[in-house]
C-alpha cells in the first residue's frame, strides 16, 4: 500500500492542458509550444482518449533531419510515445516524482478513473513546488558538472545535435574562456521557426544568474520562477556547474519525501 503524503498530485499540476490530435503537424506542435512555454503536448482522439505524448526532443529530431519544411509535412501520429507514464489524479506528489525518475521523463499525464486526461505534471510544476517549501538542501547537491561548451559562432544546427547526441537540453556558451550564459533547445526551436538552422547560436545565449553551491534549493527554485529561468549556473568566482529543471526534480525527490 502506497504512503500518502498530503500534498496530492493535482495541488501543483498543470490542469488547463492543451491537446493535439494525432494528424496535427509538428509545424503546429512547435508553435504551440512555443506560444504556451510548454515542452510536451498530449495526443488524444477525436472523443477525447489519451494516444500518447510529443515532446519537444521529438519535434527536434525532425528539425535536424529535414528542416522546417519537415515540420510542416510530418505528422504527430509518426512521432508521438504512445505509452506515456500516466499516474492517476489520487496519487501523491511524491509517487508522481519517483515515476518521472524512474522513467527519465520530464512529464507525467494525469488521468481520471475513465482514462480522461485532467492535468499534467511537468518539471516546471515541480520547480514551482520547490519554491514553495522551504528546504536547507543544497544545490551543490543536484547540480551537473560542465563538460561541453559551445563556442561563438556556433550554428543552431550544431548545437541541437550536440543536445541530442549528449541528451541534454542546455549547454552553457563561453567566450575568452569565460561562460557568458546557458543555450537552450526550446530556445533553438523557437528560433528556428523563422531563421534557418545554419543561423549562428550566439543571439539565442541567455545570460542567468550565478548562485554558490550552498545556496537552498527553494531560494534556487522561487528564483527560477520569478526569473523564468529553464536553468541556473553554480559557483563561486567561475560557474563550474549547472542546474536545470531536471535537477530540481531530483532535489524535490528528497524534499517529498521529508513530507
Amino acid at each position: 500500500m502506497e504512503t500518502r503524503h498530503y500534498i496530492d498530485v493535482m495541488d501543483f499540476a498543470s490542469k488547463d492542458v492543451i491537446k493535439v490530435t494525432p494528424d496535427t503537424s509538428l509545424i503546429d506542435v512547435a508553435k504551440i509550444m512555443t506560444e504556451y512555454n510548454i515542452r510536451h503536448v498530449p495526443v488524444v482522439s477525436e472523443d477525447n482518449r489519451p494516444l500518447g505524448l510529443v515532446g519537444l526532443r521529438e519535434v527536434s529530431e525532425v528539425l535536424l533531419e529535414s528542416g522546417k519544411e519537415g515540420l510542416e509535412k510530418e505528422k504527430v501520429v509518426d512521432h508521438m510515445n504512445d505509452q506515456p507514464v500516466k499516474v492517476t489524479t489520487d496519487v501523491s506528489l511524491l509517487k508522481a516524482i519517483e515515476l518521472m525518475l524512474e522513467a527519465g521523463v520530464g512529464s507525467v499525464m494525469i488521468v481520471d478513473d475513465m482514462d480522461n486526461i485532467k492535468a499534467m505534471l511537468t518539471e516546471r510544476d515541480i520547480v514551482k513546488f520547490l519554491a514553495t517549501v522551504p528546504s536547507i538542501e543544497a544545490l551543490g547537491n543536484i547540480a551537473s558538472p560542465i563538460s561541453t561548451y559551445v563556442l561563438p559562432g556556433s550554428s543552431m544546427r550544431e548545437v541541437l545535435e550536440i543536445m541530442m547526441e549528449i541528451w541534454e537540453r542546455y549547454l552553457v556558451f563561453s567566450k575568452g574562456n569565460k561562460i557568458i550564459g546557458v543555450i537552450s533547445m526550446f530556445d533553438i526551436v523557437k528560433r528556428s521557426l523563422s531563421e534557418d538552422l545554419s543561423a549562428p547560436v550566439d543571439e539565442i545565449v541567455k545570460k542567468v544568474e550565478v548562485l554558490p553551491p550552498e545556496t537552498p534549493i527553494s531560494y534556487a527554485a522561487a528564483l527560477m520562477i520569478s526569473k523564468n529561468r529553464e536553468a541556473l549556473l553554480v559557483g563561486r568566482r567561475e560557474p563550474t556547474d549547472l542546474v536545470s529543471e531536471k535537477n530540481m526534480v531530483r532535489g524535490a525527490l528528497e524534499v517529498a519525501s521529508r513530507i
